[in-house]
């Protein structure tokens, strides 16, 4: 006979684990289904706001020619945003685990079901002395037996009494303590222990399998965040410092249409916050650092380094591109960070260097 309690405990964690990661996959199905629906409303919001940006016939040929490269630049962004929803492929549906998860419950039922077929075709060999039991200890011991189960039925009648009487809560637990009271029996044959490992390694197999779907659907997720929504605001971020420095340019100037152009680049921060609110719709945060902040490799990718005596060794000179974070667990990490954020770097030469080149002078 093989032990039970180890099989047993195996099968019903195994349980537990596939039906947290079943719900799992559930909410990805579901997140991809309002993902898709969101997007729409997003590219169709992004789209009127470009038709609608004219240029008034009012600014001066200078302006109109540099607002006109301003307005080539969101176009190229809107025609990125038109490709959003073939890029997520929402008719693509996330992938469910094809094999059936074997229950605990289903298990014990097919055990006791085996056990009574046994039951009822084992032979029974009857007991020649069995009608011989005529002597007064025989009798006296049937007298007890009857006794004992005079009392057992008397007990068994008093739990179902307090089992009727019990509170609701208690009752639900006593009830799940019989589903699987078909599977708690102290020992199994060997046909019954094999049963069980049968079923552990299939839903062993199951468990691999909705993981592997999981860990998908985070992937196509975090694909669709970085190489599909996140050029759009890269375009938008690197055309709307170009619209800064116009407008820095023309307030040195104390442009007569200063007021105008102004209001015209204000197009930039009303596209970007359409970007940002799909973000935040999906717990996707703009990773944004801060000049002089210290760099640290995990967020930040350096793609330059300049000198500025002003700024210390491995401050953030300027942001080249904005970070992404997903604020939520993704591949078993409570943040996970989508990109990093693309910064120059500061390095400046070494006040020792600067003093031997100086006496190399001299």
């Amino acid at each position: 006979m093989i032990e039970k309690s180890g099989l047993v405990k195996e099968l019903l964690v195994l349980q537990q684990q596939y039906e947290g990661r079943h719900k799992e996959l559930e909410k990805w199905k579901a997140e991809f289904d309002r993902l898709s629906q969101e997007t729409e409303q997003f590219m169709f919001s992004f789209h009127e706001k470009y038709e609608k940006t004219t240029i008034d016939e009012e600014f001066t040929d200078e302006l109109k020619e540099k607002l006109e490269n301003r307005l080539e630049g969101i176009k190229l962004s809107d025609k990125s945003v038109s490709r959003l929803i073939r890029r997520l492929n929402p008719e693509k549906e996330i992938e469910t685990a094809t094999s059936e998860f074997i229950l605990a419950e289903k298990i014990g039922e097919q055990i006791n079901q085996n056990r009574q077929v046994d039951s009822e075709t084992e032979e029974v060999v009857p007991d020649s002395t069995s009608d011989d039991l005529q002597d007064q200890g025989d009798v006296e011991m049937k007298a007890e037996e009857n006794h004992s189960e005079s009392l057992e039925i008397e007990e068994n009648n008093t739990k179902e009494h307090d089992l009727k009487n019990q509170p609701i809560e208690d009752v639900s637990i006593e009830k799940e303590a019989e589903i699987t009271e078909e599977i708690e029996n102290p020992t199994y044959g060997e046909s019954e222990a094999a049963l069980l490992k049968e079923a552990i390694r299939s839903n062993q197999n199951v468990l691999q399998e909705v993981n592997e779907k999981i860990e998908a659907a985070e992937k196509r997720f975090v694909t669709f965040m970085e190489k599909g929504i996140a050029p759009i605001i890269d375009g938008l971020y690197s055309g709307n410092n170009y619209a800064n420095d116009l407008l820095v340019e023309l307030e040195q100037q104390n442009h007569e249409q200063f007021s105008k152009v102004k209001e015209w680049l204000t197009i930039y921060p009303r596209l970007m916050k359409d970007v940002e609110g799909l973000f935040n719709e999906f717990h996707v945060e703009l990773y944004i650092p801060q000049p002089q902040d210290t760099f640290d490799e995990y967020k930040h990718e350096p793609i330059g380094v300049v000198e500025d005596e002003e700024l210390e060794d491995e401050q953030i000179k300027e942001v080249v591109r904005y970070g992404l974070i997903y604020q939520k667990e993704l591949f078993n990490q409570s943040h996970f960070l989508i990109r990093p954020a693309q910064v120059i770097v500061v390095k400046n030469k070494s006040k020792d260097l600067v003093e031997e080149n100086r006496g190399n002078v001299e």
